[in-house]
């Protein structure tokens, strides 16, 4: 298979990366073993099979992922480096990986035990989670993808890479659904379990009977199933459902071992107070100064002798305190101290307040209400991200778009060399702005291929 295409060996790509020896051929792309030769190291390229070539659409998806891929930083990730082109020929450089992919693993007849099935589970949903935060769906998580490293490591290459599946295919879309992933990363865990050939755990899967040992716990059986079905709605709904099941797992079996979730979330530290010295001793105070003071402060009881009559007498209303900004957490405590409920009434995603906040509220603060009222409020979800359109279409950016709780608004058209017609080449605001649900995003599209 390897002789019907040309070998590249040899050539240096931008006049920095040296392709010194193929390493791996697939469907899509040939892999080389490079050398940067700016930054002295070996490296991994990847480009595009020559046949493919001539694919507009995915030439497109490969350079829009690639750049995608050039902003993601995760230790469960395999480093993109770089991007670029080389004679019309897309190419991608990536940290080289000097370790055993899972499919070598499992091509030994070797298989996972179930505590290290557990740890393995850890590790691709803790990325999976942080790829579906990103709003980057991976879209082929196969054995091939999935490098596995010492101490229970694993890290995920190639996310949001398109696929053709056939002869008559096109790409896969950028913006599949995060669910696929973890239905695979189930079938991934079931055939590293039992050892079962890839056509059998296949087979097993689509017939929904697996076939267990008695060694393989309930929980991670359970855990494998929930994942398998996760594409058909009964199964984990995101990702970090999926990391948090196995945490618990792994909590049950090893209660003292240091797990800690995907992403701490950041706690504001109040500053400390700080006490300033006085700078003179207290004078002694006067006989009148202490009369007069006695008087002032039986005032003060009589006053607030009346204002607690007055609370008994005239009813048992309350001030409603300002819960905007405060956690949804803290303003429920806010509201038990002064005997009101809370109840969050729904969701949206705001720019301006922090995920889990509270983003208005009804009745508004220092309205005098009775005890036991109801304070109805809207929580944050916090900013939504602008997803990276560039290379799409402009029919699948809308989508993707509108998915995500954006508007389209306005389309700009502009001639860019190196895009096919009506391609996306930037947006306004970029990639990664922060905005609200329901804001609107431009689109910069090509006018015509160059």
């Amino acid at each position: 298979m390897t002789e019907k295409y040309p070998d590249w060996r040899g050539r240096v790509l931008r006049k920095r990366y040296r392709l010194d020896e193929r390493i791996a051929l697939g469907r899509t792309v040939e892999v080389f073993r490079g050398y940067d030769l700016l930054e002295e190291k070996e490296v991994a390229v990847k480009l595009p099979l020559p046949h493919l070539l001539s694919d507009r659409e995915f030439c497109d998806q490969f350079r829009a992922a690639a750049y995608r891929a050039t902003r993601l930083r995760h230790p469960g990730l395999v480093e993109v480096l770089d991007y670029g082109l080389e004679e019309d020929r897309p190419f991608v450089v990536e940290e080289l990986m000097d370790v055993r992919s899972l499919h070598e693993v499992l091509e030994t007849g070797k298989r996972m035990k179930p505590l290290g099935a557990l740890y393995f589970a850890l590790e691709i949903s803790r990325t999976l989670a942080y790829l579906e935060k990103q709003g980057v769906a991976h879209g082929s998580l196969d054995e091939r993808h999935i490098f596995i490293f010492p101490n229970r490591k694993a890290k995920v290459s190639d996310p949001g890479f398109p696929v053709v599946m056939g002869a008559v295919e096109s790409p896969f879309p950028v913006f599949l659904n995060i669910q696929r992933d973890i239905r695979d990363l189930g079938y991934l865990i079931y055939r590293s379990v039992t050892n079962r050939s890839k056509q059998e755990a296949m087979d097993d899967v689509r017939r929904g009977k697996l076939k267990w040992d008695r060694e393989i716990p309930p929980r991670l059986q359970r855990f494998v199933e929930l994942c398998l079905q996760s594409t058909e709605g009964r199964g984990f709904a995101t990702a970090r459902d999926a990391l948090w099941d196995v945490v618990s797992s792994l909590r049950e079996e090893l209660p003292m071992a240091p797990l800690p979730p995907e992403e701490p979330e950041e706690k504001e530290e109040a500053p400390a107070a700080q006490v300033t010295p006085l700078p003179h001793p207290l004078p002694r105070l006067s006989r009148w100064q202490v009369w007069a003071g006695g008087g002032l402060l039986a005032v003060a009881v009589v006053l607030l002798v009346l204002w607690v009559l007055s609370i008994f007498i005239g009813g048992t209303k309350v001030e409603v305190p300002n819960l905007v900004n405060v956690s949804v957490e803290e303003a429920a405590r806010m509201a038990a101290d002064r005997d009101l409920g809370l109840l969050v009434v729904g969701k949206e995603y705001d720019a301006a307040v922090k995920a889990d906040y509270v983003i208005s509220q009804d009745p508004k603060p220092g309205e005098m209400v009775r005890k036991k009222t109801v304070i109805k409020v809207l929580q944050s979800l916090g900013p939504l991200t602008v997803p990276n359109l560039v290379g799409l279409s402009l029919e699948d950016a809308r989508a993707v778009l509108e998915s995500r709780g954006f508007r389209v608004g306005e389309i700009i058209y502009k001639e860019v060399a190196g895009y096919s017609e009506n391609r996306v080449v930037e947006t306004d605001p970029p990639y990664g702005a922060k905005l609200s649900s329901g804001a609107a995003v431009n689109l910069v599209v090509n006018r015509k291929g160059k």
